[in-house]
């Protein structure tokens, strides 16, 4: 009996060393998880994770956000090492770009079938196929890498469930939401690792482009703040618009059916939670700050501040707003959502004894938050509105309309919703008055920076 138990404890500690030195497929070290995707010819390189592995065992040390492998497929997958160190499989499910259905996927990296084996000089690389996707792969390159510092970030995400409306405008709600075409939204929710029993959140609505750049979620996740990332496209069948497919007022009444939903989950702060959102997303969360909307969606909850970037301010004939601070950032160089219809907007507010904080950044452009746009990108739609056009609506003497009138006029409250329901006609001849074919917009640095400041001393965090 004794020399077996010896036999079996010299068993265990033999496959420990080879999965700890130089004969397991992956030795203890830290690793790149390059994941890419193949449609038949087409190769598309995605996003890498950083791991450690020790005796076998793998470590998530940074799971990047991807819009199309998310943090929460790659870090559930399950990695394991065989007992003698040769082989690793990478199975379970995957989604690539929200497909209507999960895939499993089955990756699997065999040492004695790689020539010239060495995960020091060259990388690991092995596929799988895409669930029933004829000519549709999953490739993953495990490199080994040197680099002691990472980002510690884990884009992990569960689905949040709730029910909303799908209005076309905001004339269409005067007689409250009963006979609305009812909607079901889904939101991504990004909670932080605490020790705390409650924490803060921000719930986030994405601008036209149908996403909320991920560096968003990682400066909350360091601050100890959750995020509900809103999918009110996705929730409704598309990704991305520019007229208006889903409107804004739709957008707003996500917000508030979030909120509510949100601030059941015993893990929440209900008392700290605001709500941002970028361009579209902005002018929905200045919706989510006016009476009107507030008394016909009737949330249970409220939000303790509304952060608006870069929206298209309307101009409003009367304005009543909630108690709640308004925060807007705007770039001096906007000129697809010029600064001064807020400032017009933000002196109404304040007349009607409202509360709004509006900061103009000079030398930033639209989008000027956005770490990718470190290089100017140079957009040639019908977005930049003309200084004449701009003028002639500014002036006192032009007309002025409240929230529901539904005038048709492109500066009207939520204009761009009736603006969208008017036929291509009618649409071009506005473009042609209103804007030119091109805008500049591009990362910077001092307002992002500064943006994030604000938003640290709204939740009172460091």
């Amino acid at each position: 009996m004794k020399k077996l138990l010896g036999i079996v404890v010299l068993g265990l500690l033999w496959s420990n060393i080879c999965l700890a030195n130089n004969t397991s497929i992956l030795p203890n070290g830290v690793y790149e998880f390059h994941w890419s995707y193949k449609d038949k010819e087409r190769i598309e390189y995605h996003v890498f994770d950083t791991v450690k592995i020790e005796s076998g065992k793998l470590e998530h040390l940074s799971i990047p956000c991807n819009r199309a492998i998310k943090g929460k497929y790659r870090k559930n997958l399950k990695y394991k090492i065989s007992e003698d160190g040769k082989k690793l499989s990478v199975t379970g499910i995957v989604n690539m770009w929200k497909d209507d259905e999960d895939s499993k996927i089955n990756i699997i990296f065999d040492r004695d079938k790689i020539k010239d084996f060495d995960i020091n000089k060259k990388p690991l690389k092995s596929f799988s196929k895409y669930g029933n996707f004829e000519g549709e792969e999953i490739h993953l390159q495990i490199s080994k890498t040197n680099k002691d510092k990472w980002d510690n970030f884990i884009c992990d995400s569960t689905t949040v469930k709730f029910n909303s409306y799908s209005p076309k405008t905001a004339k269409e709600m005067l007689k409250g939401l009963k006979k609305i075409k009812k909607q079901k939204v889904y939101g991504d929710l990004y909670y932080p690792i605490t020790n705390k029993e409650k924490v803060p959140l921000i719930i986030t609505i994405h601008p036209s482009m149908g996403f909320v750049p991920d560096h968003h979620f990682k400066f909350f996740n360091k601050l100890g703040i959750a995020v509900l990332d809103v999918q009110t496209f996705q929730s409704r069948g598309i990704s991305k618009q520019w007229e208006y497919i889903v409107s804004e007022e739709a957008a707003t009444i996500d917000a508030y059916a979030a909120l509510d939903k949100i601030s059941k989950d015993p893990r929440i702060d209900k008392d700290k939670i605001a709500v941002m959102g970028f361009s579209y997303g902005a002018m929905a969360v200045i919706n989510t700050h006016q009476k009107f909307f507030i008394d016909i969606i009737k949330p249970k909850n409220r939000f303790m501040a509304h952060i608006a970037y870069y929206p298209l301010c309307y101009l409003h004939k009367n304005i009543k707003t909630a108690k709640s601070p308004l925060y807007i950032f705007i770039g001096e160089k906007d000129r697809m959502t010029p600064y001064e219809y807020c400032e017009d907007y933000s002196k109404k507010v304040k007349e009607n004894g409202g509360t709004v904080v509006l900061k103009v950044f000079p030398e930033a452009t639209h989008r000027f938050e956005w770490e990718k746009l470190k290089i100017p990108l140079l957009l040639t739609t019908l977005s930049e509105h003309k200084k004449e056009f701009l003028s002639e609506k500014l002036d006192p003497s032009y007309p002025r309309y409240d929230i529901g009138e539904g005038a048709f006029d492109i500066t009207e409250p939520n204009a761009w919703s009736y603006f969208s329901l008017k036929d291509e006609e009618y649409r071009k001849k506005l473009y042609k008055e209103c804007c030119d074919a091109k805008s500049l917009i591009e990362y910077n640095k001092n307002a992002a920076t500064e943006a994030q400041q604000i938003i640290k001393n709204i939740f009172d965090v460091n």
